[in-house]
């Protein structure tokens, strides 16, 4: 009797199989992987704001640094006329309720999610800038920016593990760099009481060493909403100035004034991490 159901099990089990994938093929649903395919092959619409310093800054950087397809500038009319598209990439400055911009990747085409290759795909957002009340660094940054994007879609076409709207948590990167003093700008740090090989300084020091491409550092920066707020948050990153690999990357909400950037226990998190190593002061 027991032999006899465990084959009515067996059999029950491979009909219900089997008639998931009669279902599966029905209405198949892509994953990003296979919506990402051609990505290589298309245009990237690259949306300019309508800001001069900005969108010279944009032009500049794109021309310079853009490899992963071919591109073309576009204003925002252009951009809500070809948005459903299925031919083109867009990227561009999209604004959430907290009061971010956000430098984002989207794949145009219709709005059926997930059940066409041809269907929109918001492929990765990061932080870029405070909408209102900036502070003009997001400039400085905007090279390292264009590199992460571009360095996530390049990860994204061969793996299946990378998330859909943006980055992850990250820091896997700071233990490869221990022989590298990290800088901080003060105004974006919780304290600037910080340990050996993490150096707090003045905004235009911190950015003169992500101008200046060094090899023997690496650069902190936050970016976040002017004020403090229910939904404000804090974008902390860590970057190589030279090749603008990320080494850092976590978010967390902050409503105090003084609270934004890198909290304390971040910093703790940080040099457990990182684990500065002197080489000069062993010799």
């Amino acid at each position: 009797m027991e032999a006899r159901w465990k084959k009515y099990l067996v059999a029950l089990a491979i009909i219900l199989l089997a008639g998931g994938f009669q279902a599966a093929g029905q209405g198949r649903i892509y994953t990003r992987k296979a919506r990402l395919a051609d990505f290589q092959t298309k245009t990237t619409k690259v949306v300019l704001s309508g800001d001069n310093l900005l969108d010279m800054a944009l032009r500049e950087e794109v021309r310079r640094r853009w490899r992963i397809s071919p591109f073309e500038f576009c204003d925002p009319e252009d951009f809500d006329f070809l948005k459903n598209d299925a031919s083109y990439y867009f990227l561009y400055l999209a604004q959430d309720k907290s009061g971010m911009a956000y430098m984002t990747l989207m794949k145009g085409g219709n709005d059926e999610s997930f059940r066409s290759t041809d269907s929109k795909l918001e492929v990765v957002k990061i932080p870029f800038s405070p909408v209102t009340v900036t502070t003009g660094r997001e400039l400085v940054y905007i090279s390292a920016l264009i590199d992460i994007v571009q360095t996530f879609v390049e990860e994204s076409l061969t793996s299946t593990t990378k998330t859909v709207l943006g980055l992850s948590s990250y820091n896997g990167n700071l233990s490869k760099a221990r022989k590298k003093k990290i800088y901080f700008a003060r105004e974006d740090l919780e304290t600037d009481a910080l340990p050996a090989g993490l150096v707090a300084a003045d905004n235009f020091q911190a950015d003169s060493v992500f101008n200046a491409g060094s090899k023997d550092a690496l650069v902190a920066f936050t970016i976040s909403p002017a004020s403090p707020g229910r939904r404000a948050k804090s974008f902390n990153f860590i970057v190589a100035p030279d090749t603008h690999d990320l080494y850092y990357y976590q978010t967390r909400s902050y409503s105090k004034p003084g609270t934004r950037g890198f909290s304390k226990s971040e910093i703790k998190a940080i040099r457990r991490e990182h684990k500065y190593r002197d080489e000069k002061r062993k010799k």
